[in-house]
């Protein structure tokens, strides 16, 4: 019964948008509604050197971070005020006014036995703002919940440390790796080793969070783990953790590269470098791992000898 009124007291705040009340008298969960539904805009930000580096985002298939969630958002005295402050805002409000009289001290009455409960034990259902996150929100019940500590529990939809970091790894962007070729300009020959080099790129770290909340938490990081070359060409490929880029003296050894058995034949092949990455994260939680690609184009010939007698 009071889940179900606080349901129809959110739907009553989502008609501040679409009835005559000043802007001013709006409580301010900090949100929005469609006069059907409400929501509050989620606490969880997230930041860090692999956010938005100008990337790509790498979503393993398989991978399902959560689209909506409870988030804490009130104290017992942030919801007492912000009921009340519904209850003012239709004060003048004929029948309507009466209603939500009705509803917010029967609410106040249930909330009562959490008066002594620090913290912000009362959650909200929140999404990701996705389509998907909406579609989530829209049925997923309760809309709210008392929450006295944080669990870790899976597909639980309580925002965790475990939520966070799926958070993380969902906006985690991965650059795409600068390759140099040697020789250069496009062409290289049957039997010559062509060099490729990747530049090297630093560690990339993620973090989701909710503010003021330091257990719901977590910062993933994503580290360069390998090289893999690919070629439609025939002949021999050697990669490796690392593919320095070319420099004079530079042993076979030491780096990567494709040694073609057999020309394009006028036309090009591909090459197709892919960095492979590792992501790990605190809280240690099992994440999946990231990849990129880039292609390159390159005509092999074959050197000719003209023997004279």
């Amino acid at each position: 019964m009071t889940r179900r009124l606080l349901t129809l007291a959110l739907a009553i705040v989502a008609l501040l948008s679409l009835a005559a009340v000043p802007a001013t008298a709006d409580p301010g969960v900090g949100g929005g509604g469609d006069g059907r539904q409400y929501y509050i805009e989620t606490q969880v930000r997230v930041s860090g050197s692999g956010h938005k580096s100008g990337g790509q985002v790498h979503m393993p298939p398989d991978f399902d971070p959560p689209k909506c969630w409870w988030e804490p958002k009130f104290t017992y005295q942030e919801m007492v005020d912000w009921l009340t402050g519904i209850q003012k805002v239709f004060t003048n409000f004929p029948i309507i006014g009466d209603l939500v009289d009705y509803i917010v001290n029967q609410l106040l009455a249930e909330y009562k036995q959490y008066e002594n409960e620090p913290g912000k034990i009362f959650w909200l259902l929140t999404d990701d703002k996705t389509p998907e996150g909406a579609a989530c929100y829209q049925r997923t019940e309760p809309k709210w919940r008392v929450i006295l500590q944080v669990p870790v529990q899976e597909n639980d939809q309580v925002i965790d440390p475990w939520d966070l970091a799926k958070i993380a790894r969902a906006n985690l962007t991965l650059p795409e790796p600068v390759i140099t070729i040697n020789p250069p300009d496009g062409r290289s020959y049957v039997g010559l080793e062509t060099w490729i080099g990747v530049q090297p790129v630093e560690p990339l770290s993620v973090t989701a969070e909710v503010a003021g909340f330091p257990q719901l938490r977590a910062t993933i990081t994503a580290r360069p783990s390998r090289v893999e070359i690919k070629t439609n060409g025939p002949g021999q490929v050697k990669d490796g953790p690392t593919c320095p880029p070319y420099h004079k003296g530079a042993s076979l050894a030491s780096g990567c590269w494709i040694k073609y058995s057999k020309s394009s034949l006028g036309g090009r092949y591909t090459i197709t470098v892919t960095q492979h990455w590792t992501v790990t994260s605190e809280p240690a939680f099992n994440l999946p791992p990231g990849e990129v690609a880039t292609t390159a184009r390159i005509q092999v010939d074959e050197i000719q000898a003209t023997v004279r007698k």
